[in-house]
């Protein structure tokens, strides 16, 4: 029972390995999503600018032919004030002529101010473009650098589930299923050690029958509370070491 306890805390690591492995590939898409998204708001931004400049121009060209139109209609009443006889009709034709030149003010104001208004939208548009573009770029290269990524977590997922299946399979099927079950219901640590005389996995403190017969290994003993499997603490101390070992290879 020893071998199989041992090899249950290996197959126990394999799983949390597993675990960060396929988090990681769920994370990857929804990063990529993220930045994609980021990139559509950018672009969009980009072309509301846009249609603003193109709409103030428009606007400004309307205010063009507004003053034209104004101003040709102040020439007819300069010359019909200069026709007429009647001091009143003069009057009259005196004040439209003001109320054009204060209206064309006006508008030559606003004209202006929608001028303004397009060359800096058109200045705003040329540095969102660079950023668009610049953005752009780093989404392609991001694009390429998580497609490598995936194809690399799925080759590494299916290296380590097959090494799972492997060492499951020479194992008797009876502790495998208490394992299978337990790796479901207690998200992934099915098997911890006992820690003193309390279970590693839940605290709760075991009885003294139970932890001779984790200390000696010669069953399978489950937490009462949990019913995670236990075992002593020399098995499941390797494989600490062993993935420390592990990490500080990697890291030199």
């Amino acid at each position: 029972m020893k071998e199989t306890l041992a090899a249950l805390v290996g197959v126990q690591r394999l799983d949390e390995r597993l675990t960060v492995l396929r988090r990681r590939l769920e994370s990857l898409p929804a990063e990529l999503g993220e930045r994609e998204s980021a990139q559509s708001v950018l672009e969009a931004g980009n072309e509301a600018l846009d249609g603003r400049r193109k709409t103030a121009l428009v606007r400004s060209h309307e205010i063009e032919t507004e003053v034209r139109t104004a101003e040709a209609r102040i020439a007819s009443l300069e010359q019909k004030s200069r026709s007429l006889r009647d001091a009143g009709a003069v009057q009259v034709a005196q004040h439209e002529a003001q109320e054009l030149r204060d209206k064309i003010s006006r508008l030559q104001d606003e004209e202006l101010r929608l001028l303004e208004d397009a060359d800096r939208l058109a200045a705003e548009i040329e540095l969102g473009r660079v950023r668009a573009e610049e953005s752009g770029a780093e989404l392609v290269s991001f694009r390429q650098t998580v497609e490598a990524d995936v194809a690399e977590l799925r080759a590494k997922v299916e290296e380590l589930d097959a090494d799972r299946r492997q060492r499951l399979a020479k194992l008797p099927s009876g502790p495998v299923e208490v394992y299978e079950q337990m790796l479901e219901k207690r998200l992934g640590r099915a098997v911890c050690a006992l820690k003193g005389s309390s279970c590693g996995g839940c605290g709760m403190m075991v009885p003294p029958n139970d932890r001779v017969g984790v200390g000696t290994s010669s069953k399978l003993v489950r937490c009462r509370s949990c019913l995670r499997i236990m075992v002593p603490a020399e098995l499941w101390a390797p494989q600490d070491a062993a993935a420390a070992a592990g990490e500080d290879g990697g890291a030199s």
